[in-house]
């Protein structure tokens, strides 16, 4: 594959992440190799719809260097290692999806049509630990691996084959889940996220918000028990958990979101809609994994560390990457 192709494809599968629901925003990430010594690989901090050929990264699998405008993936490492331990990968997926997240946080493995697929040792995002599980765990010719607390990576031959396989792998681990708690829970774990769940409101002091009904946050509301973040992406939102409360607050909570009895969440600030998915995926991974023996919950230090540095730095990155992009479409 040419690096002209690779851009293409990278930007092509970006958007089929979106519209298959494996992944909100710009979590989630895609490479292909190119040739012996490169790949090419989707940025940090870059919303899907947003993201254009010209975004994608070019990293030497050697050297780990890159060249382009914009920071390669938080997640380059796991990428890069794959492709020099598995010269016969061409293209890598990596996914939060809603039913593999949940297997993912209990750290289970899952039965799939290819035989079972492993739970990666649990590693800070990013770090040469989790990298180093996640070959380990990918061997020399697995398709697919659940990283803890984190999602999925899937490699292939191309990028449909690597799609499929985090496909097949999300309609295996909601099968499983489902067998393990046939009719315990609202609703199946891989169902797709509905904008109708969410509605306006306005909250007492006059801030804005928005009532998430989405079947597990409504079930989670009711046991009004603050949820642990079990997924980092929640702990990037919120650090360690989301309160609960028995009425709606008179002012937007500290964290942006709060459970609500007999209401459901409410979220609050720009990225309110995200945060109710994303709050929505780990309510999902939380009760969907007491049947798989329990949801394990992030170390509280880690988890306020990603909430940091997504505050201080992936987030800020994301927001000044669209409006360079703005300035310059003029």
């Amino acid at each position: 594959m040419t690096e002209v192709q690779a851009r293409r494809a990278l930007v092509d599968a970006g958007r089929r992440l979106l519209i298959e629901g494996l992944v909100a925003r710009s979590w989630g990430n895609l490479s292909v190799r190119l040739g012996p010594s490169a790949m090419a690989i989707t940025p940090s901090g870059i919303p899907y719809p947003e993201l254009t050929e010209e975004m994608i990264v070019v990293v030497d699998l050697g050297t780990g260097d890159w060249r382009g405008s914009w920071k390669p993936s938080g997640e380059r490492r796991i990428h890069r290692d794959i492709y020099l331990r598995r010269p016969d990968v061409e293209a890598i997926v990596h996914t939060h999806q809603n039913a593999a997240s949940a297997c993912a946080a209990a750290r289970v493995p899952v039965p799939a049509p290819w035989g079972e697929t492993p739970s990666a040792a649990y590693g800070l995002p990013g770090t040469k630990a989790l990298s180093r599980a996640a070959v380990e765990a990918l061997g020399s010719d697995g398709p697919a691996i659940l990283l803890a607390n984190h999602g999925v990576f899937a490699v292939g031959s191309d990028m449909d084959q690597a799609f499929d396989r985090v496909s097949v792998l999300e309609s295996a681990c909601a099968d499983f889940i489902a067998e393990k708690a046939p009719g315990r829970l609202p609703a199946r774990v891989d169902a797709p996220w509905d904008p109708l769940w969410l509605s306006p409101l306005t909250l007492a002091d006059g801030s804005p918000a928005l009532l998430s009904v989405a079947p597990f946050s409504r079930a989670w509301a009711h046991l009004v028990w603050p949820l642990k973040a079990a997924l980092d992406d929640l702990a990037q939102f919120v650090g360690t958990r989301v309160p609960a409360a028995t009425a709606l607050p008179n002012r937007r909570p500290k964290v942006g979101a709060l459970f609500v009895k007999d209401s459901g969440l409410i979220v609050c600030g720009a990225d309110a809609e995200a945060l109710a998915l994303v709050v929505e995926k780990a309510a999902r991974a939380t009760l969907g994994g007491e049947s798989l023996g329990g949801a394990v919950p992030i170390p509280a230090w880690e988890a306020r560390l990603m909430h940091w540095v997504y505050k201080n730095s992936y987030s800020k990155r994301a927001a000044a990457a669209t409006k360079l992009r703005s300035v310059a479409e003029g």
